[in-house]
């Protein structure tokens, strides 16, 4: 199974998955009225949507044409950008909802009392099926050495739905035991607009650096991933070290796509264009034992002049 089919199957997985996680959250949600089970509802709700749509965005990336020639690959950067833009909108909306919630109660006095005790089983449960599924994203990127773009995203989105829900439910656990006589009665009453407030403090920082690595791919920077960096040199490296000088070596990730431009000069008075085709054949055989998208660009100088293979 090539690594399209299995990043494919894996979102198609997902979705199912989350789907059922969606309508568990949506009945909790409107069972119990908590804002901060609005938030694991509907940011699970958001990660299905998105999911579907990235299993679309995987089957046409690799599509060519003659205005495209090297595929769509950016639009894997773009939709791992759109989502953490989604993520963040989210969290920034239930953090304006939470702060009215808490303004009215301690400045007009207004609250209702909240239903905890439902809570605490439902989201031992979404942390279960949460982390399950970020495992099963990640155990699947690992097959597929870690190069899909779409897979690394949605590891981060169950990840922090599990995160979210584990906070909610420790919370929850804590807040059952106060009572109306308590210095801490007011939780009972705003309990659930703390927990939103400190579950988007610690989970934030995700969508923000799925953000800045989706922006360097699309804006054309080298790849974050040191481990494929390192792989596709050596590879490159063991064939042309005997014949041609390696000046540098910068590899490119968009999407699932590879590019590695080297820089390379010659150990003899030319450029013997004939063995560096066969050697460059060599590398991509080798290289694509792990990477399905590899592309490769010789840059090199001879006698003062510049070519490129």
């Amino acid at each position: 199974m090539n690594q399209k089919n299995i990043e494919q199957r894996s979102l198609i997985i997902g979705c199912l998955w989350l789907f059922l996680m969606g309508i568990s959250a949506l009945t909790a949600y409107f069972a119990t009225h908590l804002e901060a089970l609005f938030v694991d509802a509907y940011f699970t709700l958001i990660t299905l949507t998105t999911a579907l749509l990235s299993i679309v965005i995987s089957k046409i990336s690799t599509k060519v044409s003659t205005r495209f020639p090297n595929g769509l690959f950016v639009l894997e950067p773009l939709y791992t950008l759109f989502q953490s833009l989604l993520t963040i909108i989210l969290l920034m909306v239930s953090l304006i909802t939470v702060g009215g919630k808490a303004y009215q109660y301690f400045v007009y006095g207004h609250g209702h009392l909240l239903n905890i005790a439902p809570v605490i089983p439902y989201e031992i449960i979404m942390v279960i099926l949460s982390l399950t599924l970020s495992y099963f994203y990640k155990h699947q990127n690992k097959k597929i050495h870690n190069t899909s773009t779409l897979l690394s995203a949605e590891t981060k989105s169950a990840m922090i739905d599990g995160i979210m829900s584990a906070g909610i439910g420790a919370a929850a656990f804590f807040i059952l035991f106060i009572s109306k006589n308590s210095p801490l009665s007011f939780l009972l009453y705003t309990g659930d607009s703390f927990i939103t407030v400190i579950i988007v403090l610690f989970i934030i920082r995700v969508p923000l650096r799925i953000m800045k690595n989706a922006l360097i791919e699309i804006s054309g920077g080298l790849t974050q991933d040191q481990g494929i960096k390192s792989f596709i040199e050596g590879s490159i490296r063991s064939h042309l070290s005997n014949d041609f000088a390696i000046n540098d070596c910068k590899v490119y990730k968009v999407g699932m796509s590879f590019k590695a431009c080297i820089a390379i000069s010659s150990k003899t008075h030319m450029i013997d264009t004939e063995k560096l085709a066969i050697y460059k054949n060599n590398i991509l055989n080798d290289l694509s034992q792990k990477l399905a998208f590899i592309n490769i660009v010789f840059v090199y100088s001879n006698v003062g002049k510049n070519e490129k293979s």
